[in-house]
């Protein structure tokens, strides 16, 4: 009868092979997980904008409030 074993070669290709696997596995997760959520309105760049416009003369006051709660309030 003729036994066919593994020698520490084998084992050592089999144990380094799935901690690779799952190595990738975990890499595709982590990856797939840290999505930036999508970005929140931040009124705070258009209001700068806002502020940019005014002190150029392009918005009078009136204009700028009047917009800046449309931005920051909603209304």
């Amino acid at each position: 009868m003729l036994t066919h074993s593994m020698g520490w070669g084998m084992w050592l290709l089999m144990g380094v092979s799935t901690v690779a696997f799952w190595a990738l596995v975990l890499l595709v997760v982590r990856a797939l997980l840290n999505v930036p959520p999508a970005a929140s309105p931040d009124p705070a760049g258009p209001v700068l904008l806002l502020q940019e416009r005014l002190s150029r003369g392009e918005l009078t006051p009136e204009q700028y409030e009047q917009h800046r709660r449309l931005l920051v309030d909603g209304r």
